[in-house]
């Protein structure tokens, strides 16, 4: 299969990497900046069977044209899509196979069934959502803290309707009953950490996944496009790449 990257940065770089040693074709490197093999794959007569982005939320458009151009399936590894870009994610995939993963990290996304599981023991516990990254990360929270608290409100008792977010903590008040708590932490050069705590009395209960290197993540998004090659259009998870 031949691969082409959005993206010049240090993820695109390990992605690269990752193409090569699956066996597949690697195509180059699409990025406006012209860091890249290619400015942008507009009148190019390029030939690929697959895009894996890990550009920037902003050039979403221009991944979605471009696969729709060569009707080729798509993994979005990218975070910060506004809701109107997430509704044209959706209606793109009424075209063409595509994937929006906020971490193609196979742990993560296993971490993620572990948590919707200790979610629905303990409801009546306080929970507790934190990450980590590098100083260079742009959103806060990072999209896999986002998911994670999908998943822990889908477990509480009416989708968690009835529990508030709280992104960081100030004042003088004390801790509400049904609330979530949700910090990001940014310094040096965390490749990633996300841990849920379950708090009650005098027992505390972790589950937390820390990546060590940037190549889980990067192994991860070919194995999606992989999966995605052949299938129909339709928009696909982890979870189905991974068969959870």
């Amino acid at each position: 299969m031949k691969i082409i990257v959005y993206g010049a940065g240090v993820m695109a770089q390990y992605v690269k990497e990752s193409v090569i040693n699956s066996g597949n074709e690697f195509v180059g490197l699409v990025d406006p900046l012209g860091n890249g093999d290619f400015e942008n794959l507009k009148g190019n007569n390029i030939d690929f069977d697959a895009i894996i982005d890990f550009s920037h939320f902003s050039l979403l458009e221009d991944v979605l044209e471009a696969g729709i151009s060569k009707e080729v399936p798509v993994l979005i590894a990218t975070t910060g899509h506004s809701e109107e870009q997430l509704v044209k994610i959706e209606e793109t995939a009424n075209q063409i196979p595509i994937i929006k993963a906020t971490n193609t990290s196979v742990g993560v996304n296993i971490v993620n069934e572990i948590v919707a599981f200790a979610t629905k023991l303990l409801k009546d516990f306080d929970i507790e959502i934190i990450e980590k990254h590098h100083n260079r990360k742009i959103d806060a929270p990072s999209g896999t803290a986002n998911t994670l608290l999908e998943v822990v409100k889908e477990n509480l008792d009416d989708n968690g309707k009835d529990y508030r977010t709280i992104y960081g903590r100030e004042g003088h008040s004390k801790r509400a009953e049904k609330e979530i708590g949700v910090h990001a932490i940014r310094g040096g050069n965390i490749v990633g950490e996300h841990t849920v705590i379950y708090a009650k009395n005098d027992e505390i209960i972790e589950i937390k996944h820390e990546a060590l290197s940037r190549k889980m993540f990067s192994d991860g998004a070919v194995k999606a496009v992989e999966f995605l090659f052949g299938k129909k259009a339709g928009l696909y998870t982890m979870k189905d790449v991974l068969g959870l």
